[in-house]
This record gives C-alpha cells, sequence and structure tokens, in this order.
C-alpha cells in the first residue's frame, strides 16, 4: 500500500510539470488506485487467514494419521513379540520333555525312589535320578 502512494504522489508530482490540465484525471485515477490497492490488501489478508487455517487442519490431520499410523506398528509388533514368546515357550516346553524322555527310556528303572524321585539304573551299573531341571543326578554308592 506505501508503494501505491509512493508511486501515485511522483507520478501526480510529474503529470503537473508536464501538463497542469489533466491533474484532475490523475487525481481521479491515484484516488482509485489507492482505494483497489486497499481493497486487495484486505482481500489477501483474508486470503493469507483461510491459506493457514487450511494448513493447520490439514497438519492436524497429518498428525492423525502418524499416530494411528504407529499405533497400529506397535500393536503388530507387540502381537508378533507375544507369538515369539508362546514359541520359545513351546519349544522349552518340548525339550524338557524330550530330555526327561532320553533320560528316562535309555536306562533301565530299578524300582527304587531317592528323595521322592524314581531311580534309574546306567549302562555301567550306576545308579541316578532325574532332577527338577530334567537333569541325571548320580547317586553315590558306598
Amino acid at each position: 500500500m506505501q508503494i501505491y502512494s509512493f508511486v501515485l504522489i511522483n507520478l501526480l508530482i510529474l503529470i503537473q510539470i508536464l501538463n497542469p490540465r489533466k491533474m484532475k484525471k490523475f487525481i481521479a485515477l491515484g484516488v482509485a488506485l489507492l482505494f483497489t490497492g486497499f481493497m486487495s490488501a484486505q482481500e489477501t489478508a483474508a486470503q493469507k487467514k483461510a491459506k493457514v487455517e487450511q494448513k493447520t487442519a490439514e497438519a492436524k490431520t497429518d498428525a492423525k494419521k502418524a499416530t494411528a499410523k504407529a499405533d497400529a506398528k506397535a500393536n503388530s509388533a507387540e502381537a508378533t513379540a507375544k507369538k515369539d514368546v508362546a514359541k520359545a515357550k513351546d519349544k522349552a516346553v518340548t525339550s524338557k520333555s524330550e530330555t526327561k524322555k532320553a533320560a528316562e527310556t535309555s536306562d533301565k528303572a530299578s524300582g527304587e525312589f531317592y528323595n521322592g524321585k524314581k531311580v534309574y539304573t546306567g549302562p555301567k551299573g550306576g545308579k541316578y535320578y532325574i532332577n527338577k531341571n530334567g537333569n541325571k543326578t548320580y547317586i553315590d554308592q558306598k
């Protein structure tokens, strides 16, 4: 707006110097230019405000989408982790039962008990029982 008024004043001074009769027409033209400049400044302010509101709404929408996407990824990762834990537990239980079966089936049970556990006799005559960890614990023969 300041540029319009500066240009208009310089134009009026130039016209007055060159041709003083056309001064009235140029004054009317200058007033019209100032008015249109003022109106366009108001319109641009409203347009800027609308653009800012639109960008704010878009940013909020983008933030909501990003949050939803992150939540979906977190839920997916959590489900995968739960599946992996369940598989590991199943594998551990299977390996323990296989260890017990291998220990029980390879040797003969003697029919005795030691610390509440069944006693087995190994291939070389040693006696042992299967402890709570599934390992063989040999009994000292004195």
